[in-house]
């Protein structure tokens, strides 16, 4: 693909068949090695080929240092996982492309913390396939107007959200998650407009009932003390290997939090997700989503 500069370039599926076409024939004649030469060909595309040699590219001896985008050609489940995420990465970023502002985000992510964004990009694909409509918000620097996302109600309300992610490293403590909620609203919310909080968690704090419950009362707690947020979500990327079919299934598993005592429009639900049997005929997305590279992600509400 041409190297175009970070607002003007755009990929269209076209251009990716004629990528594919540029491909030697021994690339396009495995199907697995096809797939991941064209993560590649979009990831390198948008972020340039420093950034993947830096954060991305793995050699043979496994001599450069491991990172949550780094690959691991390791054979077994870790290896698996992380070419997962690689793949997912790139289908993410060629549906998202077209979102307002998606650029800065970019931007952000190559030069800032890419666990942190990689986790808004996310979120980001979540609100595509429920067709929420919302655009990223460049940040600014300034309490009260750093959010991640401008959501559009189809009535027309607008929420302000902020996306926050509880690193894969980070203890299993839901104390954690109301710091984490008074920050969004103290540092990043604006206090004049509906607010949302979208927590991120690792998908081990859910498979934990007492560290599952402590989250679900934090958020209800921070609820309770809070009349600017109109809605919490904590959700975690849930993974499973599938052996028979050479493939890794990753879904989102999510609960949303209201709080009943906000200071805005009390008449009307401010709840964004509902949780739906998605039609078998999807294989777990809707048909909008472009799967070039991965068999997508089921949705469901824990």
């Amino acid at each position: 693909m041409r190297n175009l500069t970070a607002e003007a370039h755009r990929i269209s599926l076209a251009d990716l068949e004629a990528t594919k076409r540029s491909y030697p024939e021994d690339v396009r004649a495995d199907p697995r090695r096809e797939t991941f030469t064209l993560a590649t060909s979009i990831v390198r595309r948008f972020f340039g080929h420093q950034w993947y040699l830096d954060n991305v590219f793995q050699d043979a001896q496994h001599s450069r240092p491991d990172g949550y985008m780094r690959l691991d050609f390791t054979p077994g489940p870790e290896g698996e996982l992380k070419t997962s995420r690689f793949l997912d990465f790139a289908e993410n970023l060629f549906n998202l492309q077209h979102v307002e502002a998606f650029d800065d985000r970019v931007n952000q992510m190559r030069t800032g913390s890419i666990e942190a964004t990689f986790a808004e990009f996310d979120f980001a694909r979540f609100l595509y396939i429920h067709d929420i409509d919302f655009k990223f918000v460049v940040p600014t620097g300034i309490a009260g107007k750093d959010y991640d996302y401008r959501i559009t109600y189809p009535d027309r309300r607008v929420a302000c959200a902020d996306a926050k992610c509880r690193l894969e490293a980070t203890e299993m403590r839901a104390e954690t998650i109301t710091s984490v909620l008074n920050r969004a609203r103290s540092k990043n919310l604006p206090a004049d407009e509906p607010g949302a909080v979208f927590v991120k968690v690792p998908a081990t704090w859910l498979e934990v009932t007492e560290i599952r419950e402590g989250i679900a009362a934090a958020a209800r707690g921070f609820l309770r003390n809070t009349r600017r947020v109109v809605s919490v979500v904590i959700y975690a990327v849930v993974v499973s290997e599938l052996p028979e079919r050479k493939m890794m299934l990753m879904r989102h598993r999510f609960h949303e939090y209201e709080n009943p005592c906000h200071r805005f429009d009390m008449t009307k639900s401010w709840v964004l997700f509902r949780d739906y049997k998605v039609p078998e005929e999807w294989g777990g997305m809707p048909p909008k989503w472009h799967r070039i590279l991965s068999h997508g992600f089921l949705m469901r509400q824990s």
